[in-house]
């Protein structure tokens, strides 16, 4: 199956903003306040359209995609304990296409659960995740890699299962090995020694990890702060077009004077992805887009709350940051940080270029650093944090205290 109509359609939606932003650049000087804002509406609501349209064809076409390369029915294979679901993989590493349903209980793995073949679903409880556990061998240092689960083939799903306690990663999705489409729902995952969800990629591979779906997943750290400073809740190399929404993210904060790496984090080549609709709490840094060295490109963030007010964390960092990212939209994101670090969000070096910063609420400033460029419009600031939450988020944040 060619799935090259992806990323034509991914490009489509980067060249829109693109043209967007060179109009709105190449608005005259003297245009009246009014006009540009009238202008302003105008261009955003085609954008909003290229976008969505964009994301209507991924998520209605996938499924076609997925039927399309199934040789034969998914089989189902309902497990109990922990031999069963050994079992149940290695008879569907044969040959993929299967479904492993897992009962409620706590499945104590003695070795990592390698997913070699395309079209594997675990599926636990969507509604209940709390009720399926796979727990590793233990949140420590170790000295070889150790994961709850490793994934190299395409069409991956963990469904309503709750991932706990890696020696490294909870889940590793290895885009070397080509591991497109993968999608993680409904699911809860905490307590691992580096990052919660990695997604790797490798320089002697032209491959990376496409296409991903996080939706619906909460992700902590359940002392209320992590074992070492090199953890971070989604860190994915070289990934292009995935979605990350409707998740919670808390405390993923560092014990010592170094913060944790981001809640969501895309670069060393990442691009054209978007983070929407996250809620992330009392983590030491928020969502970022390229780090120096190893940038990123395109993508959006948008409409993601990030709150920090546990100022027990010694490391709180930014809540938003481009770093060497060009062409990334920050759309109606709120932020507030009780913290001392100085600055809500943060564009950075001369690669961030053609960067689109609009309609943020924080408590602190956006910073341009280091030589970067956007283009800044209708950003507010304000002083409490009743004025970025609403009264039932307050209540909520209270609750977790």
């Amino acid at each position: 199956m060619n799935y090259n109509w992806l990323s034509n359609t991914s490009n489509a939606f980067q060249l829109a903003i693109r043209q967007t932003q060179t109009q709105l650049l190449s608005t005259d000087s003297s245009t009246s306040l009014y006009v540009k804002h009238r202008f302003l509406n105008h261009l955003f609501k085609k954008l909003e359209s290229v976008r969505q349209l964009f994301l209507i064809l991924i998520l209605v076409a996938l499924p076609f995609l997925a039927c399309a390369d199934n040789s034969e029915n998914r089989r189902e294979i309902n497990v109990s304990d922990v031999p069963m679901l050994y079992k149940a993989l290695q008879a569907a590493n044969k040959n993929g296409e299967a479904h492993i349903k897992l009962a409620p209980g706590i499945y104590q793995l003695t070795k990592t659960l390698v997913i070699s073949a395309p079209h594997i679903s675990f599926i636990g409880d969507s509604a209940n995740p709390k009720s399926v556990r796979i727990v590793g061998l233990g949140m420590r240092s170790r000295s070889q890699v150790e994961n709850v689960i490793s994934v190299t083939a395409k069409n991956f799903t963990l469904d309503g299962i709750t991932l706990s306690d890696a020696g490294n990663h909870l889940i590793q999705i290895s885009g070397e090995y080509n591991a497109d489409f993968p999608t993680l729902k409904n699911c809860i995952l905490q307590d691992s020694f580096q990052q919660l969800v990695k997604v790797s990629s490798s320089e002697k591979s032209d491959h990376a990890s496409d296409y991903g779906i996080i939706d619906n997943c909460e992700f902590k750290y359940t002392q209320g702060i992590g074992p070492n400073y090199y953890i971070g809740g989604i860190d994915a190399h070289g990934s292009r077009g995935w979605m990350i929404s409707n998740n919670v993210f808390r405390d993923i904060a560092s014990p010592d004077n170094r913060p944790a790496e981001f809640a969501v984090h895309f670069w060393n080549g990442a691009s054209n992805n978007t983070v929407e609709n996250n809620t992330i709490i009392d983590c030491d840094r928020g969502i970022g887009f390229g780090l120096k060295g190893k940038p990123a490109s395109g993508g959006a963030i948008i409409n993601n709350l990030i709150v920090h007010q546990d100022n027990a964390d010694p490391s709180a960092d930014v809540g938003i940051l481009l770093e060497q990212s060009p062409d990334t939209q920050i759309l109606d994101n709120r932020i507030f940080l009780a913290h001392n670090y100085p600055n809500a969000i943060e564009y950075r070096f001369t690669d961030t270029i053609n960067a689109v910063i609009v309609d943020n609420i924080t408590n602190k400033p956006i910073r341009k650093r280091d030589g970067a460029t956007a283009l800044l419009i209708d950003n507010k600031r304000v002083k409490e944090v009743s004025s970025i939450l609403t009264a039932d988020e307050l209540a909520l944040l209270a609750s977790l205290k």
